[in-house]
């Protein structure tokens, strides 16, 4: 009985060294507007007590493939969640929380995996795009404890409380429920002779940016930076690609929406960096903190007014991929940025790695590799990653139709192709081009870009009509190479210069007039949802919002806000949804 008990204790003991982990992911985040800068909080959390990664990127500049590539640990060219499917593309097959369930991706990720291992698992905010009120009852397996918010309300949010609806009171604010709702769990929902995984999601920053009452006077003086990158004359914009260079410059009530955006985006954050220090003390209250490792980072950045963009992401550049990533705990360097190439897909190795648990069953759901050896500064002198795949398969660019309509050529239903593939670069690939720190685009329509980022941080000068012809296929053949990788040969060096090799030689064979492709892939050309009908006339007819706040609030709100996300929304729509939202 005694030495029963004796085992008992050590296997309890055995149990709770493990480290408990907590993901915190926020949503359109920027590092290259500073928002960083902003948040005293997790300056003092993480820029003093951890490691910042300053070069984080994710493979797509995108929340739903990029959000499917944390969940399973692969890029999107294998997960096949292509885009968001929903009203930029006219097809939910295309990506979506519907694809995500037909595929069965859920029954392998980070919660299946955690929960597996013998850890306590529990998510709360946004999950997945598409995942809706009537999907409430659906709640995804390995999650203990079930919080997915089914509409995404600064406030008022709805939310599956592990499969039943709850709509939330609309003097709710998001973030502070997602808050309220951990702290509740580190406190007393939680079993405490297991290590948890606690991932928290709000939708801070993402549009409309509605701020917490308590924040919403700050900021007021502030304006969006304005980069050689911003709202460029034509001399720059003439050396992007496709539909890019077609822009018009923004006009002067489009940059005053970007300021006021950003505000609203500083402003949002807040929320977000209480939560932060909320959650560090309660860790410590509970004598749990030096035992937890919080990882804190973004699905993608944004642009704002970068390249006549309004706001939005989706694109290769820096603004649109390049997000936090910060990491404390057991062991992390405190005071520390670490500079090696490290993308999403590491999470999941590191995670698995961190908890002594297992990895997927199948060697190539992991795209990436654990940064375990990163987190301690001492241990950081070989090149981690030689180069960061960054793509995006869909066939929309993520603006409105609205906007589309004023170009030439413009057809009802018809999106300007926004398909590449890319690499980020900052170290060296002698073997395929003399070049280090870079990025290197290469579009399905056969365009190219290349820019020198220590020469042209904020990517205006487009180097790629200076390649030589044996540079041009030497790129080109290593991003269709990395397009099509799986598992270790999507970071292994040697693999991946292996086949390249191999293709190039083929290739030159052939002489240089052979070409390496990128598909086109147009979600146009897969099978369509008869729901998205009333989608695309939703997109179409949003620009009654300009002329019938009424028309609006009875027709179109019904679908959410009346733009894509990409767009920067007028003042006087942004009060009448904000009075739908309180209402509802």
């Amino acid at each position: 009985m005694y030495f029963s008990a004796l085992l008992l204790l050590y296997l309890l003991s055995s149990i709770q060294a493990k480290p408990n982990i907590i993901f915190i992911l926020t949503d359109d985040q920027d590092v290259t507007a500073n928002s960083l800068d902003y948040m005293p909080h997790l300056n003092k959390i993480f820029r003093e007590g951890g490691t910042e990664f300053t070069e984080f990127y994710v493979p797509t500049g995108l929340c739903c493939p990029s959000r499917a590539t944390i969940l399973r640990g692969q890029y999107c060219h294998n997960t096949e969640i292509w885009d968001n499917g929903d009203l930029n593309n006219n097809t939910f097959l295309s990506g979506g929380f519907k694809k995500l369930v037909t595929l069965d991706l859920e029954k392998s990720t980070v919660a299946t995996l955690f929960k597996a291992g013998g850890y306590e698992t529990m998510l709360c905010g946004k999950y997945i795009n598409g995942y809706s009120d009537s999907h409430a009852s659906h709640v995804p397996e390995g999650w203990d404890h079930w919080q997915g918010m089914t509409a995404l309300n600064f406030f008022g949010p709805h939310v599956s409380v592990n499969g039943k609806l709850v709509k939330t009171s609309g003097k709710t604010y998001q973030t502070d429920y997602i808050r309220d709702q951990a702290l509740e769990f580190l406190t007393e929902k939680r079993d405490k002779s297991k290590p948890f995984f606690l991932y928290l999601s709000p939708h801070a920053p993402h549009a409309p940016s509605t701020p917490a009452p308590r924040h919403a006077h700050l900021f007021n003086n502030m304006t969006a930076p304005k980069n050689p990158s911003y709202n460029p004359d034509d001399d720059v914009q003439q050396q992007k690609p496709s539909w890019l260079k077609i822009l018009p410059k923004l006009n002067q009530n489009q940059l005053n929406n970007i300021d006021q955006f950003y505000r609203n985006r500083l402003r949002a954050m807040l929320a977000v960096d209480e939560m932060l220090q909320n959650i560090t003390d309660t860790l410590d209250k509970e004598g749990i903190l030096d035992n937890t490792y919080i990882f804190y980072t973004s699905d993608n950045g944004q642009h704002l007014g970068d390249y006549r963009l309004t706001a939005g992401k989706r694109q290769a550049y820096d603004t649109d991929v390049k997000v936090p990533f910060l990491v404390r705990g057991p062991g992390v360097a405190a005071g520390v940025k670490n500079n090696q190439l490290v993308q999403s897909v590491d999470f999941l190795p590191t995670w698995v790695e961190l908890a002594g648990i297992n990895g997927p069953n199948n060697a190539k759901q992991q795209d990436g590799k654990s940064i375990v050896p990163l987190m301690n500064a001492t241990n950081a002198a070989e090149m981690f990653r030689a180069a960061a795949i960054i793509e995006m398969y869909g066939g929309s660019s993520g603006m409105s139709a609205t906007y589309y309509s004023k170009f030439k050529d413009y057809k009802h239903g018809k999106f300007w192709n926004n398909t590449y593939v890319a690499i980020r670069v900052t170290g060296s690939i002698p073997q395929i081009f003399s070049g280090s720190n870079y990025l290197f685009a290469f579009w399905c329509t056969g365009e190219m870009e290349l820019y020198n980022i220590t020469t042209d941080p904020y990517e205006i000068t487009n180097t790629a009509g200076k390649l030589t012809t044996q540079e041009v296929m030497g790129l080109q053949e290593l991003v269709v190479t990395l397009s099509k990788c799986a598992g270790s040969e999507c970071y292994d060096m040697k693999q991946i210069l292996n086949k390249v090799m191999i293709n190039l030689e083929y290739r030159m064979k052939i002489g240089p007039s052979s070409s390496a492709q990128i598909p086109c892939h147009n979600p146009h050309g897969l099978p369509s949802d008869d729901s998205n009908d009333d989608m695309l006339r939703y997109i179409d007819d949003s620009r009654y919002c300009y002329e019938n706040i009424e028309k609006c609030e009875k027709e179109l709100f019904r679908f959410g806000l009346p733009f894509s996300d990409e767009d920067i929304i007028p003042e006087h729509i942004m009060a009448a949804w904000k009075a739908y939202e309180q209402k509802h």
